[in-house]
């Protein structure tokens, strides 16, 4: 009797969990940015490279799916705050720059621009720490409509005064015009 030992062919598993490799979560990105930008839901690195790692240990036929769990909209919420950091940041280094003024000096004939404190030239020139330019206003647009029916009234006023010194009466005679407008 001869026993044939024959080795058993593997059986394909289509829910086999793989190593998220680095290789397999860089390919993942592309199309995890592509998915969430479709739906239009807000997402930065973190949150991104997180669901990609989720994406690449799925076979890699399986359909992209948001994780709907507290770790993804944890790391979520940490891209929104990281994104208001910077956006502060870029803020705060923006008015430091404003601060700062080139300014040109001519020093033994050479012209030389030197970076200059707007708040120490402010105060050795004795300014005031506001900007002495009025903020720009838009030009007021006046529109007047021509009125429905327009009035005149018109008095003459006469005024008799006489001169003391010589006993004369003399007449002054005034118009007075108003116009009235009626709607």
């Amino acid at each position: 009797m001869i026993f044939v030992y024959v080795p058993r062919a593997p059986e394909p598993r289509a829910n086999t969990i793989r190593r998220a490799t680095e290789n397999r979560i860089q390919e993942q990105v592309p199309r995890v940015a592509a998915m969430l930008a479709e739906r239009n839901i807000s997402s930065g690195p973190a949150s991104q490279l997180y669901m990609a790692t989720m994406q690449a240990r799925l076979p890699a036929d399986a359909p992209l799916q948001v994780p709907d769990n507290t770790t993804f909209r944890q790391l979520r919420n940490i891209d929104q705050l990281s994104q208001e950091m910077e956006t502060n940041q870029n803020t705060t280094q923006a008015t430091a720059d404003m601060n700062f003024r080139m300014l040109r000096i001519k020093i033994q004939g050479a012209l030389i621009q030197v970076q200059v404190h707007v708040g120490d030239l402010q105060e050795i020139l004795g300014l005031p720490a506001y900007s002495l330019r009025p903020p720009f206003r838009d030009p007021v647009d006046f529109e007047t409509p021509a009125p429905a029916e327009t009035w005149m009234m018109s008095i003459t006023l006469t005024i008799i005064s006489k001169e003391r010194s010589r006993g004369r009466e003399r007449c002054f005679q005034y118009e007075y015009m108003n116009f009235i407008k009626t709607h």
